[in-house]
């Protein structure tokens, strides 16, 4: 049974993509539990803030990157800060807003999992893509990630389709 406007081969890519991006994301959160004790939302959070000028970004500027909600942000933060590995800082610019850094644990644990994610990443999908396929799938997600209606992370959007290399640093479509 498919759904009712679907064919099944529509119905069948959808499932080859979710299940696949399931299981990527399932075989870094067990590398990564089982070998630095954090869990693939910590290391999103880590590689952001560790990106960032100065270590740091306003709360709300990490949810826009990361496409979380203000309360999961929220909630995952204070997690992270009751383990060491951010801290929060109320922003002297506007007494309302709030900057949250990497710590000293945040580091290390950083330090300790790029190596996992970089062999998970390199053996679970690098490796197996040729390189032209590779940029199929690219174009294809920025494709997918432009028409969805959510608009908070489109810096994100962009900044993914420069390292790709498939657009300018300002979003238009790169030179070839």
């Amino acid at each position: 049974m498919h759904a009712p406007e679907l064919e099944p081969r529509d119905a069948a890519l959808w499932r080859a993509l979710t299940l696949m991006g399931r299981r990527l994301v399932a075989g870094l959160e067990q590398r990564l539990q089982a070998s630095v004790g954090i869990s693939v939302p910590d290391l999103d959070i880590l590689m952001a803030l560790d990106a960032a000028p100065e270590g740091r970004l306003r709360a709300g500027s990490l949810g826009e990157m990361l496409g979380w909600e203000k309360s999961r942000i929220s909630h995952h933060v204070a997690r992270m800060e009751t383990r060491g590995l951010v801290t929060r800082v109320t922003c002297v610019e506007d007494l309302r807003g709030t900057w949250i850094e990497i710590d000293h644990e945040g580091r290390v644990a950083l330090m300790r999992a790029l190596p996992v994610f970089s062999s998970h990443v390199q053996s679970g999908l690098v490796e197996l893509l040729p390189r032209e396929e590779a940029e199929v799938v690219g174009r294809a997600a920025l494709r997918i990630l432009d028409a969805s209606p959510a608009t908070s992370c489109k810096a994100e959007i962009d900044r993914l389709g420069a390292d790709l290399g498939l657009r300018a640093v300002d979003g238009s479509a790169a030179s070839s």
